[in-house]
């Protein structure tokens, strides 16, 4: 006889949405939003604010350090891909962006070849905690 074990689903819940995959067989999940800074070279910084929602869309929000009127947000969707890197996809570029999520809630940002490369006196730009 075989008996197989089940997580129980609560009252409501199908099996569909007890589980839902992030990308192949990884079962972090980054929603919720996400605050950081990412350096400018013609201004003191980006505040970047990442909203990360449960149907796999993000939507990234940056204000201009030190300019009033100079922002922006941009759409797109994010999967978990191997090494728990949330990549990160704006349908109006050609390049992704990496996030390496990190033990105690956070995310790192990574170059575009999924690296951690961070100059010493840049330390504090590219974390992401989350809200």
């Amino acid at each position: 006889m075989l008996i197989g074990c089940s997580p129980k689903l609560r009252s409501g819940e199908t099996s569909e949405t007890a589980w839902k995959p992030r990308g192949p067989l990884f079962f972090i999940a980054p929603e919720g939003t996400y605050k950081g800074a990412v350096p400018c070279k013609d201004c003191p910084g980006i505040e970047v604010t990442l909203q990360f929602n449960e149907n796999n869309s993000v939507v990234k929000s940056m204000r201009y350090i030190a300019s009033k009127n100079k922002n922006a947000k941009e759409s797109g969707t994010w999967i978990v891909i191997p090494g728990n890197i949330v990549q990160v996809t704006f349908p109006n570029k050609t390049t992704k962006e990496y996030y390496k999520a990190q033990s105690g809630g956070h995310l790192v940002m990574l170059n575009d070849k999924r690296e951690l490369n961070i100059h010493p006196s840049q330390a504090q730009f590219f974390i992401f905690n989350k809200d």
